[in-house]
């Protein structure tokens, strides 16, 4: 017996009695059975605690962690014990969530190089405009920035989400009590009309850093994060009360995807396709509380949430599951995929159906796991149950399959990429080609893990050879050759970095806009000023503040100071900009000679950085430095210098310029001091090559 629940053994199954069989369906719990209300015009909210696992919460059997106000919802609402994600990634994820389809449908399958088409896909919140509703949303995740198409679907987006010039794009994110403020602002001008609402936050996602009383109280960082997640959710919920919204709201609180925790291997999400990923809390509270205190066991899928929603509020809907309904499908199976480790990484995808007894894995090594006797899939089964194999294996084969059946590419975007030479961005190979299976290449991960930390730790020759060592023997690793052209460029080696980008282009399976925009640096930094504007003109469409950004610095480079204003201008946008975007158009207006203009647009980026809690801005005090240094006062530019080396000892120019200003007021000492310390801080070729021309400066 296991929680009061006979265990049935793989073996015995076929033998079982129907009536057995039909005790344990999902369908049989009774109050499954109530019918579903509709709720017209009632207020919708979607919470979504992105990366959080259903089985690390007390309401799924995790005694470890308190979530009091996670489990204060669940009594007013509907708890779902089977909830699935379809991708283990955040932006496919949140695409079905909002738009009730599959990725192969949305032809959203990854967190980059995709963006969502509102206009060709409507969502929830758009079929609820139609009905009157006003939308908003905030988000605490750049991966869910308005720029992934999904703004388009909003009448408010919120994403003042600070960038660092540094750090994978999954770990630019901000508190969930900074997006619970601007949640706040909005919510309080609902009074008119009924709205929807999307919060999202993102405390569970690495890395892990609870903080206190979190921290303290929980060994496990993963569950601090999950506490402080439920402490902001209960900080947003009595928001809701305190405003009068709650009790006539639709509430549903859910996770876009779990995390590995090492279960299977995998310490975060993405690779793999495992229960732990996939499997998500769902509670669903209804106006009243109606239903308060149900449980439903059929499966639940993110995609169900939109024709649930929608009937809900009285549209009528012939299309997707209604989870709220009377009678949900017994055999139903649910899809799940990630593209992630081939686009990524050069292995294999993986796909996968799961039912109430089985989950089915399709890579180059396919698994069988009977999930109600072994929810944690430690054993596979496939050898046992062939034909249960065979059957999943057949329904998943109707799904589209492989990388060209991802979403096209524009026509025009693909002769660009054609003329550039990245080939294997448009000609894909087919999903027959051998790849490996992501589980077996894990072992990579730490690998990959220890060369990253060598180049954070500033040891570029050791971090250069454990680079190249992993993209020589596995050249699909897309992610390093990203990493080592990074760091090919911050020591200076820009004609390597050039060749390590358009490597990572041409064997990408997919066309990634950050990779072409790294290379269009590159090149401007050599000169190539065509070569640059093309690639900016390549991320246009998919990344076009960073786009404009990165032509802005070309035009300022080529002395066209008009049109650099003009792109900084169009890479700031209209709303939440990011102040490293506007510290571009400081630095314009330095180079152009307007030095009160430079100062008054560095303040302005300084004080959105204050507004962001961005606690230093690359370049800030260099630009200052610079103005102070063209209007004669050296006294604040050797202030405004020091501050920036002290924040951000890698600008080697920092260093450089620094010593300049000793020299002109004859501090030889402090000169050398200063080059020594820019080698020190930077062992690279770059910065030696810098301290020797900037001596040689001296001398001439």
């Amino acid at each position: 017996m296991r929680g009061g629940r006979k265990v049935i053994v793989p073996a015995m199954r076929r033998a079982l009695p129907l009536l057995l069989v039909l005790a344990v369906l999902p369908g049989a719990c009774r109050k499954e059975q109530a019918a579903s209300s509709s709720f017209e015009n009632a207020p919708v909210i979607v919470i979504s605690v992105d990366t959080l696992r259903a089985d690390r919460l007390p309401l799924y059997g995790y005694p470890k962690v308190a979530t009091p106000h996670i489990d204060s919802l669940r009594a007013d609402g509907i708890l779902y014990e089977n909830a699935y994600s379809h991708c283990p990634m955040t932006l496919p994820s949140h695409v079905s969530m909002l738009t009730g389809l599959l990725p192969t449908e949305h032809e959203v399958r990854n967190n980059l190089g995709y963006r969502f088409d509102a206009a060709k896909y409507p969502t929830l919140p758009q079929r609820l405009k139609e009905r009157g509703y006003a939308t908003g949303a905030a988000v605490s995740s750049y991966v869910l920035r308005a720029e992934t198409g999904l703004g388009a679907a909003f009448d408010f987006y919120e994403d003042a989400i600070p960038v660092s010039t540094t750090g994978a794009t999954s770990q630019h994110q901000r508190s969930g009590r900074a997006t619970l403020a601007a949640a706040r602002e909005w919510l309080s001008r609902q009074q008119s009309q009924p709205f929807f609402f999307l919060f999202h936050i993102y405390e569970p996602h690495a890395p892990y850093t609870p903080p206190e009383p979190f921290k303290s109280r929980y060994s496990d960082p993963y569950d601090g994060e999950v506490a402080t997640a439920d402490e902001i959710t209960g900080e947003f919920l009595q928001l809701l009360k305190q405003a009068g919204i709650y009790d006539r709201a639709i509430i549903v609180l859910t996770s876009d995807h779990g995390e590995g925790l090492m279960q299977h291997g995998e310490d975060q999400h993405g690779i793999l396709l495992y229960r732990e990923v996939l499997h998500v809390p769902l509670i669903v509270k209804l106006p009243g509380r109606a239903r308060a205190g149900d449980v439903v066991k059929a499966q639940a899928a993110l995609a169900d949430l939109p024709p649930t929603l929608l009937k809900a509020t009285g549209a009528k809907i012939d299309k997707g599951v209604d989870i709220l309904a009377a009678e949900l499908p017994h055999q139903r199976r649910i899809y799940s995929e990630t593209f992630y480790p081939r686009i990524h990484l050069g292995w294999s995808e993986l796909r996968s159906l799961i039912d109430y007894r089985n989950h089915y894995i399709q890579g180059p090594k396919p698994e069988l796991y009977d999930v109600f006797n072994d929810p944690a899939e430690t054993t596979d089964i496939l050898s046992e149950e062939r034909r249960t194999a065979a059957s999943m294996r057949e329904e998943l084969a109707k799904y589209p399959a492989g990388i060209q059946e991802l979403q096209q590419i524009d026509p025009e975007d693909a002769a660009k990429l054609e003329a550039l030479g990245y080939l294997g961005s448009v000609r894909a190979t087919g999903a027959g080609a051998a790849l490996p299976n992501p589980r077996d290449m894990l072992p990579y991960l730490e690998r990959i893990k220890a060369a990253v930390r060598l180049k954070d730790e500033r040891r570029y020759d050791e971090a250069v050879t454990a680079l190249r060592g992993l993209v020589r023997e596995n050249p699909g690793l897309a992610d390093v050759w990203d990493e080592l052209g990074e760091l090919l460029f911050e020591i200076g080696e820009y004609e390597e970095a050039i060749k390590v980008y358009r490597e990572a282009m041409s064997r990408s399976q997919r066309f990634l806009p950050e990779t072409a925009l790294s290379l269009g640096s590159a090149y401007l930094e050599t000169g190539q000023y065509a070569e640059a504007e093309r690639h900016a003109d390549l991320a246009m469409k998919s990344a076009p503040s960073n786009a404009h950004a990165l032509r802005a610095r070309i035009a300022m480079r080529q002395r066209d100071f008009a049109k650099a204003e003009q792109e900084a201008r169009l890479a700031i946008g209209t709303q939440n900009p990011q102040p490293a975007t506007m510290l571009i158009l400081a630095d314009v207006k330095r180079q152009s000679g307007d030095l009160q203009g430079a100062l008054a647009a560095a303040d302005a980026a300084e004080r959105r950085a204050r507004e962001l809690n961005v606690p230093a801005l690359y370049r800030l005090d260099f630009i200052r430095a610079d103005v102070y240094a063209r209007l004669d006062r050296p006294g604040d530019a050797l202030a405004a210098y020091r501050r920036e080396i002290e924040h951000f000892p890698h600008n080697t120019q920092a260093y450089a310029n620094l010593a300049i200003i000793y020299f002109l007021q004859g501090q030889r000492s402090e000169v050398e001091r200063t080059l020594d310390a820019m080698v020190k801080a930077n062992p690279h070729p770059g910065a030696r090559a810098l301290a020797a021309r900037t001596r040689k400066e001296f001398q001439g």
